[in-house]
């Protein structure tokens, strides 16, 4: 993975856990020798990944958790709302990986959470592969939609290039995730994201209940986010999970 960043808030610092560790909510970590440390996930915890293919039984089980605020999936609260039927799909789904109970300060007695690789599956069919954008194609969705979201270094160096005067002006603002992405979005997008963001995330969401929440895209929601961390507005953490500061 090499170096990555050190954020500090609040007298803590976090770094960026390497991609290739699953969604969990602990690690533990062994010293080694003096500078050195192994982080491993705790031992016996398989690594869970969703499993492709999702029935329509299993589509509505999941727009029916979709349709509970994060905050109250609560497995006691979502017992309730799920029929006999629903709830044996919703321990299949589970079991395959689509579903976790995730806990933490705020949740003693865990949330349900959707893998973030199920959301396309919702759909009827599989998502097509997404074509690589040109730096045309990106400073127009920019100016269009108000965020652009580049994975390639050499398009988003591209795109910095073109948008330098916006960038100086902070008419639009750029940022380079953790994830090695390429942030940019539109001040006027930006300004209105963030009240959204502000207004749905009260305490420790996953990025895809903070985006249907505060009723936005969820790269546009992720980008604003990514800025917001930034600035210290809100902490990422751990992948993908954001609280406010």
């Amino acid at each position: 993975m090499g170096r990555v960043r050190i954020l500090k808030r609040n007298g803590k610092a976090y770094v960026e856990l390497p991609p290739g560790l699953p969604d969990c909510d602990e690690l533990e970590i062994y010293p080694l020798k003096e500078g050195y440390y192994l982080i491993s996930l705790p031992l016996g915890r398989a690594v869970t990944r969703p499993k492709k293919g999702l029935s329509e039984n299993d589509r509505q089980v999941l727009r029916k958790l979709l349709s509970i605020r994060f905050e109250k999936r609560t497995p006691a609260y979502v017992s309730k709302a799920l029929s006999e039927q629903e709830k044996q799909i919703l321990r299949d789904l589970e079991r395959r990986g689509h579903v976790n109970v995730f806990r933490g300060k705020k949740y003693r007695d865990g949330v349900y959470n959707i893998n973030d690789k199920t959301y396309p599956l919702l759909k009827n069919r599989p998502p097509p592969s997404k074509p690589v954008q040109r730096n045309s194609d990106s400073f127009t969705l920019l100016k269009t939609q108000g965020y652009v979201v580049i994975p390639d270094r050499r398009e988003a160096y591209s795109l910095s290039q073109k948008l330098k005067q916006d960038l100086k002006t902070g008419s639009v603002i750029g940022i380079r995730g953790f994830d090695g992405k390429f942030y940019a979005v539109t001040k006027q997008f930006l300004e209105k994201a963030e009240k959204a963001i502000a207004a749905a995330l009260k305490e420790e969401m996953d990025i895809s209940s903070i985006a249907e929440t505060a009723k936005l895209n969820r790269d546009g929601c992720m980008a604003v986010l990514r800025i917001m961390a930034e600035n210290g507005e809100v902490i990422e953490k751990k992948k993908g999970v954001f609280a406010p500061v």
